[in-house]
């Protein structure tokens, strides 16, 4: 039966009759094209004829013309002869050029005397240079404009002193070709009419016989073969007579029928296919080159989406970003198997699942199938199981396990970089009385509030852990080399810590002051077990808690003597700024490139009633740590303002205060940051007699690391009231172009640590020459409309060598060492007279 359905039959429906018209309209249209090529070919050669002949005869018999009219000065002149020239009906434009590129003549008269290149549209330079150099005649054809464009050399007139003429003209003519193109695109119009003509003629008597014979039964099986695709298998039309046409009909009877069979049969089995994909709980896509051909309920749940919306779509773009890339070259490979993705839900969340894919190939075509399970319950689960194990569920701080596996990694990484670390932990004192006297519900606010203050402590890298009950711990990574300044690093972040821990706390109505005892245990030095190390910070912290509370003690016995020392330090200080008398002022004098006393700079000393003079380097730092460099700046300001106006007051020892000289005087970031620091500015500056130009305030490029707005805004009401602003070793810190175009700066002062190197010889280890940057330091400043003062000057080559870089105000040892007041007094004195 099968061989009986595929057998042809005879031909019947069809003969020669019908298919003659078709081949002579065929032969009509090849015709055509080629009456079409053959006009075009002509209207080519005609116009080559042209260009050859006409254009080119025409070209040189002018050219031998104006030569005799140049020659001979006979004959009309070369006006008329150009003027005749213009008359020609394809000669759009025509002139002659001299040597120099100027028109002696041209069609158009208003040319004449003009530049060439200025006055001729689109003057060909080029090839008028060529054509001169070359003594050669050149004809250019622009097809695509149909413009000719004809240059040829000519010898110019004799003058007077000339035996021979050397001087080459041109005369270049400038033909629109549009005439032969229009007198060929006429013709070939005409020819294509004509044969339109007979060819509608032809299609027409070919479209009425197909009418009958081709066409209509051709529809008839068409609309047939659309009702069978939409399932109507009934309205088969039914053909009389033989031929193809009729055998075809026969077959789509018989195909109806078959697939009415089929798509029963289908229709069955994709129902129960969908009842089984939908029934279960994993998300199924199948999908040909990434386009989803299908998918079950539950990738529709996955996604978010209705499951029918996602046919047709890009699974990529169902895909997150970050995983999509590597999937796309997974299918394009063709692999197969498990792994783990994250889909991307229609609100944009990500949904985490494993995936297994099967490739599936089907009618051509390489289908993958991918079963996605979601996970993230597990996922939660695990986070949660995660969370327990790590974290304190009170606080949500890291735990002690947690805390043991940082420190395990942190030994490691210490080792490796030689840098130090340290683990402080801390309790807070008197904690079990609030858990008696308020409640323990009061006593996990307390604990959850002391979390939240101390987080909001913690720099980059540091990890605060909750040990137990009121215990809590801190990780320091990434201290300095050297173990005594890593364990001063240590020490004042536990300080800042327990210096928050003191500010009221409020508490479910009740306002709590807190304190806490802190013990510090260095790694490497000492236990490099991380159980061993906690052990031995909270002993140390219990030997805190001893010693009164409220204290920081170190686990090791040289660094805890470090930490005593600076404590006694800062007592010492405080009780110096408190009581008086110990804390003085030295001066060191700065002068200009013509050795004028042009300022002078206050710098502080203490003068310990038992350790003697205490530099400013062993005391400054500690000061700022702690927070007495606010006091004592102010201390210095007005120590310096009294000085002035004592130095202005006492006359009489014959060295007078200039009226013009500048009292220096550093002030702290910190101390600049204070609310009040301009109000205590300006009352400093009523007590100068209206003479604020004598206060030079010495800022460091540190203040512009914090509210850049707030700190430029400051700078420029001091300005307002007078004071000078000096930016202090300038090239040591923030230093930004940006910012310091925006400061209201008088000065700028270079770090002696520029100075002390600036005859230095290159080399190639060594980076650039100090000098270079301080020349370029001087040259930036002096576009900023800022002075510049070198600190550290000690020799005569420094001096002679910054004031060849141009250098405004010089300060060092060269000059003067720092001098108690009196002496500076004898030492301006002595300057005076001398």
């Amino acid at each position: 039966m099968s061989m009986e359905r595929t057998s042809i039959p005879a031909l019947r429906v069809i003969n020669l009759r019908l298919w003659l018209p078709l081949f002579l309209a065929f032969v009509a249209i090849i015709r055509l094209g080629m009456l079409l090529w053959v006009e075009h070919q002509n209207y080519r050669q005609h116009l080559q004829t042209f260009i050859d002949r006409n254009a080119h005869a025409q070209l040189l018999q002018t050219r031998r013309n104006l030569e005799a009219v140049l020659r001979q000065h006979t004959g009309p002149g070369v006006d008329v002869i150009l003027s005749e020239l213009g008359l020609e009906p394809m000669v759009q434009r025509a002139a002659l050029i001299d040597e120099s590129n100027q028109v002696l003549a041209a069609t158009r008269f208003a040319w004449k005397g003009q530049p060439a290149l200025r006055v001729i549209p689109g003057y060909p330079l080029q090839l008028t240079a060529q054509a001169r150099s070359q003594r050669h005649e050149y004809l250019a054809w622009d097809a695509a404009h149909n413009h000719l464009l004809a240059v040829a050399p000519l010898v110019m007139e004799l003058r007077p002193d000339e035996l021979r003429s050397n001087r080459i003209g041109l005369l270049l003519i400038d033909y629109d070709l549009t005439p032969l193109q229009t007198e060929a695109w006429q013709r070939s119009l005409e020819m294509a009419g004509l044969s339109a003509a007979v060819l509608v003629l032809t299609m027409l008597l070919l479209y009425a016989l197909a009418q009958r014979f081709i066409l209509r039964p051709a529809q008839a099986l068409a609309q047939g073969m659309q009702w069978i695709g939409q399932g109507q298998f009934d309205a088969i039309p039914q053909l009389r007579g033989s031929g193809e046409f009729k055998a075809l009909g026969d077959a789509m009877a018989r195909m109806a029928e078959d697939l009415q069979h089929s798509r029963l049969a289908l229709t069955e089995s994709e129902a129960r296919y969908r009842h089984l994909s939908d029934a279960a709980t994993e998300a199924i896509f199948i999908h040909d080159g990434g386009t989803i051909v299908d998918a079950n309920a539950a990738a529709g749940r996955l996604i978010g989406l209705p499951a029918e919306t996602l046919r047709g779509r890009d699974i990529y773009t169902l895909i997150a970003e970050h995983d999509r890339q590597r999937k796309r070259e997974l299918s394009t490979r063709g692999m197969e198997g498990r792994w783990a993705l994250d889909f991307l839900a229609a609100d944009g969340s990500i949904v985490p699942t494993e995936v297994a894919v099967r490739e599936w190939q089907s009618g051509g075509h390489s289908l993958r199938v991918v079963a996605a399970h979601d996970i993230r319950e597990r996922l939660a689960a695990e986070e949660e199981i995660r969370q327990l194990s790590n974290f304190d569920p009170l606080t949500g701080l890291p735990n002690r396990k947690y805390l043991q596996e940082r420190v395990v990694d942190e030994l490691a990484t210490t080792r490796l970089r030689g840098q130090h670390a340290a683990l402080a932990a801390f309790d807070l004192d008197g904690f079990t009385a609030i858990n008696e006297s308020l409640g323990m519900a009061v006593g996990d606010a307390v604990l959850r509030g002391v979390a939240q203050r101390l987080t909001h402590q913690l720099q980059q890298g540091q990890l605060l852990a909750r040990l137990h009950g009121d215990t809590f711990s801190l990780l320091m990574p990434e201290l300095e080399p050297a173990l005594e300044q890593a364990s001063t690093q240590a020490a004042r972040t536990v300080e800042r810590l327990l210096a928050s821990l003191e500010q009221p706390l409020a508490v479910q109505d009740h306002t709590l002051h807190l304190s806490a005892s802190a013990g510090v245990a260095m790694i490497p030095n000492d236990s490099r077990d991380p159980g061993e190390l906690l052990r031995e910070a909270e002993t140390a912290m219990h030997q805190a808690k001893l010693a009164s509370g409220n204290r920081i003690r170190f686990f090791a016995h040289d660094l805890q003597q470090a930490a005593s020392r600076r404590l006694r330090l800062r007592n010492d200080l405080k009780a110096a700024l408190d009581a008086g008398g110990q804390l003085l002022l030295h001066y060191q004098p700065q002068v200009d490139a013509h050795g004028q006393l042009r300022g002078i700079e206050a710098l502080v000393r203490w003068q310990h009633p038992e350790r003697g003079l205490v530099a400013p380097g062993e005391f400054i730092a500690e000061a700022e740590a702690s927070g007495l460099i606010v006091p004592l700046g102010y201390w210095v300001l007005e120590e310096a303002v009294a000085c002035m106006q004592r130095c202005r007051a006492n006359r009489e020892d014959g060295a007078p205060w200039p009226h013009d000289l500048a009292m220096g005087v550093n002030v702290s970031p910190r101390q600049f940051r204070e609310p009040d620091f301009v109000h205590r500015i300006e009352d400093l500056l009523d007590r100068l007699a209206g003479n604020p130009l004598l206060l030079e305030l010495e800022l460091t490029e540190s203040v512009l690391s914090d509210d850049l707005e707030a700190t430029l805004e400051k700078m420029q009401v001091l300005r307002r009231h007078g004071v000078k602003l000096a930016l202090d070793d300038f090239g040591t810190g923030y230093s930004s172009l940006s910012y310091l175009k925006r400061m209201p700066i008088n000065t700028l002062k270079i770090d002696r640590s520029f100075v002390i190197d600036i005859d230095a010889q290159p080399h190639p280890d060594l980076g650039k020459r100090p000098a270079a940057l301080i020349e370029a330091i001087i040259g930036m400043a002096h576009q900023l409309d800022m002075q510049v003062l070198a600190e550290g000057v000690e020799t005569e080559a420094q001096h002679a060598r910054l004031l060849q870089a141009g250098c405004d105000i010089f300060q060092g040892y060269l000059f003067s060492r720092p001098l108690p007041e009196q002496a500076m007094r004898e030492w301006m004195r002595q300057r005076a007279a001398g």
